[in-house]
């Protein structure tokens, strides 16, 4: 949590401290706008590209209005422009993935002549993983290929996200190349541990723990001292049948909500969770949703979650909430966010991992009893707890005081 005022008081007979505190909120539209999904249109035998409008739907009901993609180029599937038509009026954006150069990427005019195929674009993405491409000249062929991408930039005011490296070694390797674009790229998967996790490797020289966003941050600051942050692959791979590194369904529901807000807390700028939908190329279970479409509990939440924190568009400064926790405050995470019709938000979980990737067995956390306090005439009205399946369950506090068990999945809190 961040404070811009706080005052630790120690009560005699207890072991845990009394937290008072003013929280500056961020925007809940800021939030939601942060969230994004990976996609594959271009894969011509997949729900993707056969049922486009059943995939326009499912982004439309989890409120997510940015996806990733890659730019079609050495080869364009027939309805595949038609399809990008389709994505604009239902207010998604593409950020678009460019080719490796290994095989003759596309020169900035001919990228240029293609960006009007794919209307609305965010941003322009260096090539994926090249580090991974068994081009043994990888660092010498980027390094050439990104001026390109900076040259589109100039032309088209679209910012350009860097590259996304698989190994610690390669951001080395590759030196810094900030000079060519706007925002570093982090892809970040924990192998099915908790997206809090503190890692789970060998310590880097500033003394974190490979495995753990710190560490991953100390590796962009390589490539790209002092720029922000996308993380354009992150998630989880989901089944329940037992299997190294990957977790039930039922626990991938629990953490998918708690990786986009704890990314939020970290400073990302938006978040691209792979992916929306079980296809070919990637491990069956990556996807929200099933190949068939049917959604995985983790769909659920997060189209729970996302909803309720909608809001539309518009200029306003967030304010700041005063408000007290107390009891087992240990482990607990929070995020505060604030809506255009005044109404502050306050996501509340415990961040430990409720899984065990190595023994395979569930590793649940007791819930902890916390008290919260609002200050200022301001009151809980609704609150609502996410469950395994991802169902919210409301209830109607209508108070200043709220005894809270807080648990490893979501708790929001509506404070008006």
């Amino acid at each position: 949590m961040r404070f811009t005022r706080t005052l630790l008081v120690f009560i005699t007979g207890l072991t845990t401290p009394v937290l008072y505190a003013q929280q500056q909120a961020s925007r809940a539209y800021d939030f939601s706008e942060s969230v994004g999904i990976n996609t594959h249109f271009s894969y011509t035998d997949t729900g993707y590209y056969q049922q486009p409008a059943e995939v326009i739907s499912a982004l439309r009901k989890l409120h997510i209005n940015h996806i990733r993609d890659g730019l079609a180029y050495f080869w364009v599937a027939p309805n595949l422009y038609a399809i990008y038509t389709q994505l604009e009026p239902a207010g998604i954006h593409p950020e678009l993935v460019m080719p490796n150069p290994k095989n003759g990427a596309p020169s900035a005019k001919q990228i240029e002549t293609l960006l009007p195929n794919y209307p609305g674009a965010d941003a322009i993405e260096a090539p994926n993983e090249y580090d991974q491409s068994k081009d043994p000249n990888w660092v010498a062929n980027l390094s050439a290929y990104l001026p390109t991408l900076r040259q589109v930039q100039r032309d088209t005011g679209l910012p350009v996200i860097g590259p996304s490296l698989t190994k610690p070694a390669s951001y080395a390797a590759l030196g810094v190349v900030s000079q060519h674009m706007e925002v570093n790229n982090l892809h970040a998967y924990w192998g099915g541990r908790n997206p809090e996790t503190s890692g789970w490797g060998g310590l880097n020289s500033a003394k974190h723990a490979y495995g753990s966003m710190e560490y991953d941050f100390d590796n962009l600051n390589i490539d790209g001292p002092g720029l922000p942050v996308i993380m354009t692959e992150s998630g989880y791979v989901a089944s329940d049948v037992p299997k190294q590194n990957v977790i039930p369904e039922s626990v991938e529901a629990i953490y998918e909500p708690r990786l986009v807000l704890h990314a939020w807390n970290k400073g990302i700028k938006r978040t691209y969770i792979y992916e929306l939908m079980d296809e070919h190329s990637s491990t069956t279970g990556f996807g929200l949703l099933r190949s068939d479409f049917s959604p995985r509990p983790a769909y659920t939440a997060l189209a729970n979650f996302m909803e309720l924190l909608d809001d539309r568009p518009g200029d306003f400064l967030a304010g700041k909430l005063n408000y007290s926790l107390t009891g087992n405050t240990q482990g607990v995470e929070t995020t505060l966010l604030q809506k255009q019709d005044g109404s502050f938000w306050l996501a509340i979980w415990l961040k430990g991992c409720i899984y065990d990737v190595n023994a395979l067995k569930a590793t649940p956390i007791a819930p902890a009893a916390v008290q919260l306090k609002i200050a200022d005439g301001k009151k809980v009205k609704s609150m609502w707890n996410f469950d395994e399946a991802g169902n919210a369950h409301s209830v109607l506090p209508n108070s200043a005081m709220v005894d809270l068990s807080v648990t490893s999945g979501i708790t929001l809190l509506k404070i008006n």
